[in-house]
């Protein structure tokens, strides 16, 4: 945490906690003190987290953020369907996509942050023309910004556009 000073404090382990008087010796007292000083003197939101159901701000732990798009697929090649620019941190990132076929028959399907890693074989017959598919979550921990996609994949006859969505939460 740049620019918070040490907040570090160690007990006094060499120090009975009580004196022969049944009282708290005084390193113990002002170790307890030095505790309370460090908790007072950490940030708010390092302590509890919102209860107003305010937003966290950018750049602080639960930063949350979010994308849409849609692009048409060709069929058994990937493309990306939505990015999303994260700045340096720790990130966990998910997404769906929604398949819309306009004729034809879709009998496979798959998609996931930064590559395929869901797959499904299903022949979707005609009619049918809406199928989502949930991406696995991945964690980016990166120290620069960061462009993170949603990918997708289909393979069909007639035509398919891939909707999809992007969200990162900053973890730590």
């Amino acid at each position: 945490m740049s620019g918070v000073a040490d907040l570090r404090v160690s007990p006094p382990v060499n120090e009975v906690p009580v004196a022969d008087d049944g009282q708290q010796t005084h390193a113990w007292t002002a170790y307890h003190q030095r505790v309370a000083d460090a908790l007072a003197a950490m940030p708010e939101l390092l302590r509890k987290g919102v209860t107003d159901g305010s937003d966290a701000a950018a750049g602080d732990i639960g930063e949350y953020l979010t994308a849409s798009a849609s692009t048409p697929l060709t069929n058994a090649a990937s493309a990306n369907v939505v990015s999303l620019s994260l700045t340096a941190g720790d990130w966990d990132v998910s997404g769906h996509v929604q398949f819309v076929a306009s004729g034809g028959t879709l009998s496979a399907f798959g998609c996931g942050v930064g590559g395929i890693d869901v797959l499904i074989n299903a022949t979707i017959p005609p009619g049918s023309t809406q199928q989502q598919l949930a991406t696995a979550p991945r964690r980016y921990n990166v120290t620069a910004a960061t462009t993170v996609w949603v990918v997708a994949v289909g393979f069909f006859s007639g035509g398919v556009t891939a909707s999809g969505a992007i969200r990162a939460r900053r973890a730590r």
